[in-house]
């Protein structure tokens, strides 16, 4: 084989290892949740540009206000983050009508995004109850036709391992019915590994907040103890980006949303160079 054979062939076997990434990557709206109200035309559009598919929204308002907004844009609304303070209601009503817009404007999954400190368990029955509520939740939302799940922070991963809020809910939420939404940043700030819980969870994680962290970020307890200089574009910060969505697809994860609380200007600008670090991974 001559140099020129040599190099051809050496081009050719490159462009057939490096596969762009399978799935569409989306946008969790909450990263620029600053400036959609001033501009939502303006803002979508630029972010339809940067070659997001996909944005999980974050009020139950925006389903009507955003989406058809969304849609122009060459975008889908595919999940969206409902409060505990409707989903886990011990009337129903408001999360169905919730559910019932969801899934005439497109959505797929519904979950709840946060607990609020003061309605945290304290103990290990207080969570085995909120389990309870979790999956009552799931049930409407399967009978609606969309997948309820859960996006964690980093207080799910304080305390023994086993008994862990974490824990109790992998042990209490149906597998049936309830996925997680896995957030590497949270889960890697709390002292967990995202691979190594990807595996742990397989197949219970249907969607994932892709971003990164600060190398010098310490091990917290809970998301207040987070700096803003702790959040950093993917591919900017200490976590293993490719291994970690590798891991992901190979354990059943469908839907990956780009999301950095704190931005350190335009959160457009870091959402772009989220997504052109994105495309620099070969899988």
């Amino acid at each position: 084989m001559n140099r020129r054979s040599f190099l051809l062939s050496s081009a050719t076997a490159l462009s057939l290892a490096a596969k762009p990434f399978p799935r569409p990557f989306g946008v969790q709206l909450y990263t620029a949740r600053t400036i959609l109200p001033k501009d939502l035309d303006g803002t979508l559009k630029r972010i339809s540009e940067i070659g997001y598919k996909e944005v999980e929204l974050y009020a139950v308002s925006q389903l009507t206000a955003w989406v058809p907004v969304i849609e122009k844009h060459g975008m889908k609304a595919t999940s969206i983050h409902i409060p505990d303070s409707i989903a886990l209601a011990e009337n129903q009503d408001e999360f169905v009508r919730a559910l019932d817009t969801a899934k005439k404007a497109g959505i797929e999954y519904a979950g709840v995004p946060y607990v609020a400190p003061a309605n945290r368990g304290k103990t290990t029955d207080d969570w085995k109850s909120w389990c309870e509520k979790v999956n009552r939740a799931a049930y409407t939302s399967q009978k609606a036709g969309i997948t309820f799940f859960y996006h964690h922070h980093a207080f799910e991963f304080a305390g023994q391992k086993g008994e862990r809020p974490i824990d109790v809910m992998k042990a209490n939420l149906d597998p049936r019915a309830v996925r997680l939404e896995l957030d590497i940043f949270w889960a890697a700030a709390g002292g967990d590994d995202p691979v190594a819980f990807l595996n742990e969870w397989k197949g219970r994680i249907g969607l994932m907040h892709v971003k990164d962290r600060a190398a010098e970020m310490q091990v917290i307890a809970t998301e207040s103890q987070a700096k803003p200089t702790d959040f950093k574009e993917v591919g900017n910060g200490n976590l293993k980006i490719g291994e970690i969505l590798k891991t992901a697809l190979k354990t059943g994860v469908r839907k990956f949303y780009v999301e950095q609380d704190q931005c350190p200007g335009n959160p457009l600008d870091s959402l772009k160079i989220s997504y052109d670090n994105l495309q620099k991974i070969s899988f």
